[in-house]
């Protein structure tokens, strides 16, 4: 079952124009948030266009949501796709084939 699916750009090419809008003030604190979800992760593995965070069941699906959705307001190229299928919870971040630096740059990897 798909949870979860935001994706906030035009064109096929969601990089062209776009950069982050979050105040630079804002974005150690965010950035800590990303890499503690990556951290509290049952797994990461690479997709096209950048990964895939395994969650535990018990993890707050409302704060991964909150959490993508207000990632998205700020940077439009990136894809969430947050699925939850039985006891399996899984956050695709994308940004795009050839983009990955892009997301590991989010979650501090690589």
């Amino acid at each position: 079952m798909e949870f979860l699916e935001i994706v906030d750009a035009n064109g096929d090419d969601r990089l062209i124009g776009a950069g982050c809008t979050l105040d630079s003030t804002d974005m150690p604190a965010r950035l800590r948030e990303w890499a503690a979800l990556r951290d509290r992760s049952t797994g990461v593995r690479a997709i096209t266009g950048g990964v895939a965070i395994s969650l535990a069941s018990t993890e707050p699906i409302g704060e991964v949501a909150d959490l993508a959705a207000r990632e998205s307001e700020c940077c439009a190229f990136y894809t969430f796709r947050l699925r939850i299928e039985g006891p399996t919870r899984e956050l695709e971040i994308t940004a795009g084939a050839g983009r990955e630096i892009a997301v590991s740059a989010l979650l501090g990897i690589g």
